[in-house]
């Protein structure tokens, strides 16, 4: 089990040895919750992006992925592929309910299989829940369902309370509580930096409350409302 993070932007090599870009991202068919290949994204990157499938992929490694042939297809030269791509889904803020209607939280990052690329686990804000492929339910567009067998509860009782206690502050009311409402789940756009100069949040995160309690200290609801991707 491995987060996607960890294989996103390692290199791709032929099984010559010849570099053929780096891996752009996870292409997901979520209703199977399985990754079907990557996105490549070559030094010839202005020719379109490339593809490469998990049947193709010899070993995701902890350094480089190693392929099993010597260069890789054009998306546009795909059509399934482009098909899925169509009709992807957001993963990354979804929101995670349990079969019984509680919300445990927003969606932060998949955990792969490296041989299968199946969808082993999810987790949830940081590092304060992951949930294991055998309670995942379904992935939907809009929100992600979980289940949890009697014996999870239990050990889980603490973190679940924590993130639902979380998840809308008693202090977050009215207009403020909208205003961080709209931003949960939100990516940046650009590097928030503090005035001492040391890194609040990067190019790409999904906005947590972690990111916006920062920037409400430090008076930039403003700066972080204008810093979300269009």
């Amino acid at each position: 089990m491995r987060p996607l993070k960890e294989i996103i932007g390692l290199p791709v090599l032929s099984h010559l040895g010849s570099n053929l870009g780096v891996i752009e991202d996870l292409v997901l068919d979520n209703k199977k919750m399985l990754g079907v290949g990557f996105l490549v994204k070559g030094k010839d990157w202005y020719k379109g992006i490339k593809f490469i499938s998990r049947e193709e992929i010899e070993v995701i490694g902890k350094d480089t992925v190693i392929t099993s042939g010597d260069s890789l297809r054009n998306v546009t030269e795909l059509p399934e592929i482009i098909d899925l791509l169509d009709n992807s889904i957001e993963w990354r803020g979804l929101p995670v309910y349990t079969t019984t209607g509680e919300v445990l939280g927003r969606v932060e990052e998949l955990f792969l299989d490296e041989e299968t690329l199946e969808i082993s686990g999810i987790k949830i804000r940081e590092e304060e829940l992951i949930i294991n492929r055998d309670s995942l339910v379904a992935l939907g567009s809009s929100a992600v369902l979980v289940r949890f067998k009697a014996d999870q509860v239990e050990t889980t009782k603490e973190k679940l309370t924590s993130i639902k206690e979380e998840s809308i502050p008693l202090e977050e009311k009215g207009f403020e509580a909208k205003q961080s409402a709209f931003l949960i789940g939100k990516r940046l756009a650009r590097d928030l930096i503090a005035d001492d100069g040391t890194l609040i949040a990067s190019k790409g995160d999904v906005i947590n409350w972690q990111i916006i309690r920062k920037m409400k200290n430090l008076n930039r609801m403003q700066e972080l409302i204008n810093s979300i991707e269009s």
